[in-house]
C-alpha cells in the first residue's frame, strides 16, 4: 500500500505549532484515535474523537504528562537512535493513498524502514518484556494503524518508564488487525463526513449528546433496554448491599480503637488510621441569604438544564 505526504493545507494556522497540529487533526483519522474508535480507550470514546473531528470538542490544555512526553521525546529519539544504532528521520504527516482519511503523525522512521513511535509511562503496569510486542492495547492499536498508513512492516516502541528505564518493544504488522482498522474507521468517517455523531456508548456520551433535549412522552422499550433496567436494578442492590457490609466491618475497626488510639496495627503493620480531622469550614448560603438577600441574588448563576435518569 503507498503512502504520500500530506500536501500543504494553506487554511490551516501558520504561525502556531500547536494550533497548526490540532487543525490538521481534524482532516482524518491518527494513530492515537483508534482505541476510543473501537470502543477500547479507557480515557476516550467515539463520541470525543467525532467531536473533535468536527470542531465541537473544546481544546483542552495539555496534561503535566502529555507536556512531558513531548519534552521528553527529542531526547528518547536520540537514546533509541545511539542503541540501535539506527538513524531515524522524521517525516511531516502521512496520508494513506488508498484511505486518505487515515494519517499517520510518527514519531520517527529508521533508516531500515521502521516506524518509530516514543512513549513515557510512569510504570511498567501493560508492558511484557523489552524487546517482545507486549505493549498497552491502546498503543498496539496505535502503531498498528501507522504501519498500515506507511505500508512498513514493523514498528518499534521505545517507552522511558519511571523517568529511567528505557525499553524498546518490537512490534510487526498484523493483516488481520489492519482489516478491522479499515473497516472501523471507514465506519466513523461517514459519520464525520454526514456530521451524523456516532451511537453512545456511555452515560457521559449520551448525556451530551441527548441530555440537553426537552424530549417528552413515552417510548416502547426494546428488548435491550428491558435487559439493561433488570440489570441496574440488580446492581444498584448489589451496591446497597455492599455498603451494608462495609458499614459493618467499618464499625468494627471503629470499635476495635474506640478511645483508645487512632492507628490500628498487626505484625509491625499500620492497618488503619482513625484520626480526628481538622474541622472544615463552610459558607453558609442559607444564612447569608436570608441576611443580604439582594446582593446573594446578583451573585446567582443560571445553570444549563439536563436529564436525570430515574429506574423505578
Amino acid at each position: 500500500m503507498n503512502a504520500v505526504p500530506m500536501p500543504a493545507t494553506p487554511e490551516l494556522p501558520p504561525f502556531d505549532p500547536r494550533a497548526r497540529f490540532h487543525a490538521g487533526r481534524r482532516l482524518g483519522i491518527g494513530g492515537s484515535d483508534v482505541a476510543p474508535i473501537l470502543g477500547l480507550s479507557p480515557w476516550r470514546t467515539a463520541l470525543d474523537v467525532y467531536l473533535e473531528k468536527t470542531g465541537e470538542a473544546e481544546q483542552q490544555p495539555d496534561s503535566e504528562a502529555m507536556l512531558w512526553g513531548r519534552v521528553l521525546e527529542p531526547v528518547i529519539r536520540r537514546q533509541y537512535a545511539e542503541r540501535t544504532g539506527r538513524t531515524v528521520m522524521t517525516p511531516d504527516t502521512i496520508i494513506c493513498e488508498r484511505y486518505p482519511f487515515m494519517r499517520a503523525n510518527v514519531d520517527g522512521i529508521t533508516d531500515d524502514g521502521r516506524v518509530l513511535e516514543i512513549k513515557t509511562a510512569r510504570t511498567a503496569d501493560g508492558w511484557g518484556e523489552p524487546g517482545s510486542d507486549w505493549i498497552p492495547q491502546a498503543y498496539l492499536l496505535q502503531v498498528q494503524h501507522y504501519m498500515l498508513v506507511t505500508a512498513l512492516p514493523v514498528a518499534d516502541v521505545a517507552v522511558l518508564i519511571g523517568g529511567s528505564d528505557l525499553r524498546t518493544y518490537e512490534v510487526p504488522a498484523d493483516r488481520g488487525i489492519h482489516e478491522i482498522l479499515i473497516e472501523a474507521e471507514a465506519r466513523f468517517w461517514q459519520h464525520v463526513e454526514r456530521r451524523e455523531p456516532p451511537p453512545a456508548v456511555t452515560y457521559d456520551d449520551a448525556q451530551r449528546r441527548y441530555g440537553r433535549s426537552p424530549a417528552a412522552g413515552a417510548v416502547l422499550a426494546s428488548d435491550e433496554a428491558v435487559a439493561a433496567i433488570d440489570r441496574l436494578r440488580a446492581i444498584k442492590a448489589e451496591i446497597e448491599m455492599l455498603e451494608s457490609e462495609q458499614d459493618l466491618h467499618k464499625a468494627a475497626v471503629t470499635r476495635e480503637l474506640a478511645d483508645r488510639g487512632d492507628t490500628l496495627v498487626h505484625a509491625g503493620r499500620t492497618l488503619a488510621t482513625w484520626k480526628l480531622a481538622k474541622a472544615p469550614q463552610r459558607f453558609d448560603t442559607k444564612a447569608f441569604a436570608a441576611a443580604h438577600p439582594d446582593l446573594h441574588a446578583q451573585f446567582l448563576v443560571a445553570g444549563e438544564p439536563s436529564r436525570r435518569l430515574l429506574i423505578k
